[in-house]
């Protein structure tokens, strides 16, 4: 059972890691939607719609700020506890170290629980939202799920399952209209990629509508001209840290039985598992800052630590990713070492507070 200077400290935890997360999603906010504004103008996409568009975009960004606004929240508002000697009081009444550490991993928890619905529940389908918006007002004939596409183009409508990274589509279909809206031919790629102004398809099969039947053709490789506007690449492609666990799972499952490259996707399955943890580990790693010698010091000190701490781990986490698809180390690695490094680091750090 929690005692009152256990919920105390929880509160603390809870109210930092909300007031340094809300500042940090600010920042966000503002950044991307600075970034937006060279997109306005496109089609319909004016400065509303960019705004909507940043604004659905915001759960997505609290849930990969969380792990350092937890950190930050923590250094500040459990900082402030150690400058006033709270901390040395609740001490002095018996309150052990290891106490004290599970007190603010019971906060992690309630930050954790929260940060996994917005991530799994709210974000992927806010995502979802704002991909759909921006290509609607780019384009009124493009529509844009989770994953896949429908577009219309003149007489063709295509559909593609997947928009891969590199201008790359898979298991696309193409239904080619006639003059009053019968079908004239549907044809089903495995695969499409633009290359030199031009679509290069391969695993064709085409089935044309004549009066006297369906007509099959079958040819390995094709080139086309015209297929899908290529400038819209870059807001039809869903990337991995946009997708829940659950839809890169199935992802990751479709791009293997097709023989596509599902490294980057594996490794961002695996970091939907690690990103939580981490919020405990940058919890476990302020409470050394609040001991000893090291309490010394400002808010801005400790603002200054929980920053290079935070973006450390982001750096480190990035890195990681990218050396873990050149060096084709195994994705639950890749993600993962960050996560041990820095858990180390806190561990090692708890145990040169002298108690």
């Amino acid at each position: 059972m929690t005692t009152v200077l256990g919920r105390y400290v929880i509160a603390q935890v809870l109210i930092g890691t909300l007031f340094a997360l809300l500042l940090l999603v600010t920042l966000d906010g503002v950044f991307a939607l600075i970034g937006e504004l060279g997109d306005v103008g496109r089609g319909q996409y004016g400065l509303w719609e960019a705004v909507v568009y940043v604004l659905l975009t915001l759960p997505r960004r609290v849930y990969e700020l969380v792990p350092t606004a937890a950190l930050l929240g923590s250094l500040l508002w459990l900082g402030n506890l150690a400058s006033n000697s709270e901390l040395t009081a609740m001490r002095a009444a018996g309150v052990t170290r290891v106490r004290l550490v599970s007190w603010v991993m019971q906060g992690g928890l309630v930050v954790v629980v929260g940060m996994v619905g917005m991530g799994e529940l709210l974000a992927p389908e806010a995502e979802a939202r704002a991909q759909h918006l921006k290509a609607f007002a780019f384009d009124e004939r493009m529509t844009v799920g989770r994953i896949g596409l429908w577009a219309r183009d003149g007489n063709r409508i295509v559909h593609a399952d997947a928009v891969l990274p590199g201008d790359r589509l898979a298991g696309v279909r193409v239904i080619e209209l006639g003059p009053t809206g019968d079908v004239r031919s549907i044809t089903n790629v495995d695969r499409a990629e633009f290359q030199m102004d031009r679509w290069q398809l391969s695993g064709v099969a085409r089935s044309r509508v004549s009066p006297f039947g369906v007509i099959p053709e079958k040819m390995p490789d094709e080139v086309v001209d015209r297929l899908l506007a290529p400038e819209y690449f870059g807001v039809l492609v869903v990337e991995p840290r946009q997708m829940a666990a659950s839809d890169l799972a199935r992802y990751i499952r479709y791009l293997k039985e097709n023989h596509l490259e599902s490294a980057a996707y594996e490794v961002a399955f695996w970091q939907r598992f690690v990103l939580p943890a981490s919020t405990w580990v940058m919890l476990l790693l302020a409470i050394p800052f609040l001991f000893g010698s090291q309490r010394e010091g400002g808010a801005g000190r400790r603002l200054f630590i929980g920053l290079v701490l935070g973006v450390g781990f982001v750096i480190v986490m990035r890195t990681m990713a990218h050396m873990g698809l050149v060096y084709e180390f195994p994705p639950w690695v890749a993600a993962s070492i960050p996560l041990w490094l820095f858990l180390l680091i806190a561990v090692v750090a708890l145990a040169r507070v002298r108690g």
